[in-house]
């Protein structure tokens, strides 16, 4: 039974890793301005990478799907069953990671690109200013 539960939760790391490579693929084919703005996410602090999020969740012009993406992934960390259960060496752990890692890119990746900008270049000109944006 452990043998078969070791498989399974093998399958979908591999399952996650192969989705998380495929956006990995995706961004690299972005335009130029996707990419720097992506850099420039990066560049924030943990903090201001939560005032991002807060401010898309609440801003209007998001559509509401891409809304439910951040929900979903607290509700999946949060939730005590897991695609592999967390007993299991690294691996338990692991799917949590990559799933954290594929909402965040899915929700970075669908919201409008102009909306992300204007979000992000306000979060920068506040930290430039040394003022709460």
């Amino acid at each position: 039974m452990v043998e078969i539960l070791i498989g399974v939760a093998a399958g979908l790391v591999a399952l996650l890793v192969v989705l998380t490579v495929l956006l990995w693929f995706s961004a690299r084919r972005q335009p130029e301005t996707a990419k720097q703005v992506v850099k420039r996410l990066l560049k924030l602090s943990l903090r201001a990478k939560l005032k991002l999020a807060w401010r898309l969740l609440g801003d209007a012009r998001v559509p509401l799907w891409v809304k439910t993406i951040v929900p979903l992934l607290i509700l999946y960390l949060a939730m005590p069953l897991d695609i592999v259960p967390d007993f299991l060496p690294v691996v338990g752990h692991l799917d949590d990671l990559m799933v954290l890692v594929v909402g965040v890119s899915l929700f970075v990746r669908f919201t409008p690109l102009a909306i992300l900008e204007e979000h992000l270049m306000t979060l920068e000109r506040a930290h430039d200013k040394g003022a709460p944006p």
